[in-house]
C-alpha cells in the first residue's frame, strides 16, 4: 500500500480517504451555516416584521460567528494543511477545493471572531438605517453607521494584509487577483471612449427629439407581475430550484444548491424597471443554476469573480432583452398588457427601452451611461480607503462628479449618496466589478453570436435555449475550478478589454439615434 508523509507521519490511503470524509462533513455544516445566514438576509429583505430587526441582529450574529469559528478553528486548518501536504494525491476537484481553503483559511484566521461579530451586527442595523435614510432623503441619519462600517473594513484590511493599500484588499474579496493599478488604465480608456459616444448621441438630432413617451403613463402592477412571471420563464424555464419575490433593492441569493432567489421591484410609470430588472436577477441566478453538480456543497459552487457573475446578468438585460430581435418577438405580446401602449408604434417603443439620456440612479441607467455611474462610485472609495475623504463630505464630491461625469446634478440624498444598498452593508470594492462584469458580456456576446447558428433567428422565435446552454458550458459549469481571466479566455481567446464593448455601443446606437 502506497504511503504518504503528512507533517513528518506516514499515511496510508485509507486514511487519507478519512481525511476526505471529515473534509466534507465539515464543508455540509459550513454550507448549512452559510445558507441559514442567507435565508435570514432574505427574509429581512422581504417579509421580516419591523419590530424584528434587533432580534434578527443577534441571529446574524450568531450565525455569523458560528460559521466563522467552524471555518477557522484549528481542527479544520489542521484538517486542510494535511490535505495540503497530500494533494498531489488528491483527484483535480479535491485538490481545488483545499488549495481554495488554504488560501481563505490563511486570511480568514488573521480575523478576530469579536471583530467578526461586531460587524455582522453592526451591518445589519445599518441596512436599516440606511433604509430609514433613504426614505427620508437624510444621509445625516445614515452617516454614524457608515463611519463605522468604513472603520471596521479598514481595520479588516489590515488584519488581513497590512503590506497591501486597503482598497486593493477588499477589491481581491470581489475580484481575485485584481488591483487599483490593473484596473485604472481600464477604466481610463473605459471612460474616455464613453465620453466620446455620449456626446454623439446627445448632440445628436433624434436625441434632441425623442420624448419619454413612458414615464407619463400608469401600468398596473398586476400586469407588470405578469409579464415579470414571463420573463422569469424566459430565461429560467424549469423553477423547481428557483423563486421570486419583492424587496426595495433587486438583489439575488443562494440558500442551497437547490434553492436561488432573486428580488424584483415594481413601478407604476416605468414597467422596463421591473422587467429589466427581474433579467438581470434571473441571469444571476441561471450562473447558481449551472454549476457542477460535482461541485455542490463545496467552496467550488460559486463564481471565480463577482465581475464573471455580473457579466451573466448583464447579457440578459442589455444584449438579449434590450435587443431588436427580441422585442420583434415580445411586443405584440406584451402590448395585449397594456393599453397605454396601443398608440405606441414599434420603433418609438425600442428607441423608449433603449433611450440613452444620463441619469441619477445608477440600477435605472441606459447601458450607454452606465459604467460612468460604476467609474464615479469606484473613484469616491479610492478617496475613502486613501483618507483623501471624509465621510461627511460624500454627498458633496458625489454630487459635484455626476456634474463632472454626466452633467446634472442630484436634487437630494436619495436620489445621490443613498441610493445604493452596498455600503451600508461593508461592499466596498465591489462597485468595480460591475464595470467588469459590462465589459466581459460584450466579449461573451460577441463570442456568442459567432459561435451559435442563427443566433437572430433563435431569439427572434423566443427560442433562448442555446444561448443558455452555451453559457452553462462556457461559464456556468466551471464555478470556481478556474479563474475569471482563465474562463474568458477559454470562452473568447482574449483576456478583458474594453473594445468590445465599445464596438457594441457604436453598433446599436449609431443606429438607433441615426448617427453617421
Amino acid at each position: 500500500m502506497v504511503k504518504l508523509k503528512i507533517n513528518n507521519q506516514k499515511i496510508n490511503k485509507t486514511q487519507l480517504k478519512k481525511l476526505l470524509v471529515e473534509l466534507k462533513k465539515r464543508e455540509t455544516e459550513i454550507t448549512i451555516l452559510k445558507g441559514m445566514s442567507a435565508l435570514l438576509q432574505w427574509d429581512r429583505a422581504t417579509i421580516m416584521p419591523k419590530k424584528a430587526l434587533d432580534e434578527r441582529a443577534d441571529q446574524a450574529a450568531y450565525l455569523a460567528s458560528k460559521t466563522h469559528a467552524c471555518v477557522t478553528d484549528s481542527k479544520f486548518y489542521s484538517l486542510i494543511n494535511k490535505l495540503y501536504s497530500a494533494k498531489s494525491k488528491l483527484s483535480r476537484i479535491d485538490r481545488l477545493i483545499v488549495e481554495r481553503y488554504k488560501k481563505e483559511l490563511v486570511k480568514l484566521r488573521k480575523i478576530p471572531r469579536e471583530h467578526v461579530e461586531e460587524y455582522s451586527r453592526l451591518t445589519m442595523k445599518s441596512a436599516h438605517h440606511w433604509e430609514i435614510a433613504k426614505s427620508k432623503k437624510d444621509f445625516k441619519i445614515f452617516k454614524p453607521y457608515l463611519e463605522k462600517v468604513i472603520a471596521m473594513k479598514k481595520k479588516e484590511a489590515k488584519f488581513i494584509d497590512s503590506r497591501k493599500k486597503p482598497y486593493d484588499v477588499l477589491f481581491d474579496e470581489y475580484e481575485e487577483g485584481m488591483t487599483m493599478n490593473k484596473i485604472n488604465p481600464v477604466f481610463d480608456d473605459l471612460r474616455d471612449e464613453l465620453k466620446i459616444v455620449i456626446k454623439k448621441i446627445v448632440s445628436s438630432k433624434k436625441y434632441k427629439q425623442q420624448k419619454d413617451k413612458l414615464s407619463k403613463l400608469k401600468f398596473d402592477f398586476g400586469a407588470q407581475e405578469v409579464c415579470v412571471n414571463e420573463m422569469h420563464d424566459f430565461i429560467i424555464p424549469d423553477q423547481s430550484r428557483y423563486y421570486g419575490a419583492k424587496s426595495v433593492h433587486p438583489f439575488t441569493t443562494r440558500i442551497s444548491f437547490n434553492d436561488i432567489r432573486i428580488t424584483t421591484t415594481y413601478k407604476l410609470n416605468d414597467p422596463m424597471y421591473s422587467l429589466l430588472s427581474t433579467a438581470h436577477e434571473a441571469g444571476h441566478a441561471l450562473f447558481e443554476l449551472g454549476m457542477g453538480k460535482n461541485l455542490s456543497g463545496t467552496i467550488l459552487c460559486d463564481s471565480p469573480s463577482y465581475g464573471l457573475h455580473e457579466s451573466q446578468s448583464r447579457i440578459w438585460e442589455n444584449q438579449i432583452m434590450r435587443s431588436r430581435v427580441f422585442w420583434k418577438y415580445y411586443y405584440s405580446k406584451y402590448k395585449k398588457k397594456f393599453s397605454a401602449l396601443n398608440k405606441i408604434k414599434f420603433e418609438d417603443f425600442l428607441l423608449q427601452v433603449n433611450q440613452v439620456k444620463p441619469s441619477f440612479i445608477r440600477v435605472e441607467a441606459d447601458e450607454v451611461t452606465y459604467c460612468m455611474h460604476v467609474i464615479i462610485r469606484y473613484e469616491l472609495e479610492k478617496k475613502i480607503f486613501s483618507g483623501k475623504l471624509k465621510v461627511k463630505d460624500l454627498p458633496k464630491e458625489w454630487n459635484r462628479m455626476y456634474k463632472e461625469y454626466l452633467g446634472i446634478t442630484p436634487k437630494n440624498d436619495t436620489e445621490g449618496i443613498l441610493q445604493d444598498v452596498h455600503w451600508s452593508e461593508g461592499y466596498f470594492g465591489y462597485f468595480p466589478t460591475y464595470a467588469i462584469g459590462t465589459m466581459y458580456s460584450a466579449m461573451l456576446f460577441n463570442q456568442m453570436k459567432k459561435e451559435i447558428k442563427n443566433f437572430n433567428g433563435l431569439i427572434s422565435k423566443g427560442n433562448f435555449g442555446p444561448v443558455r446552454e452555451w453559457l452553462r458550458k462556457k461559464i456556468h459549469d466551471h464555478g470556481r475550478t478556474k479563474s475569471a481571466e482563465d474562463i474568458i479566455v477559454l470562452a473568447c481567446g482574449r483576456k478583458l478589454t474594453h473594445k468590445d464593448l465599445i464596438e457594441y455601443f457604436k453598433e446599436k446606437y449609431y443606429y438607433l439615434y441615426e448617427i453617421n
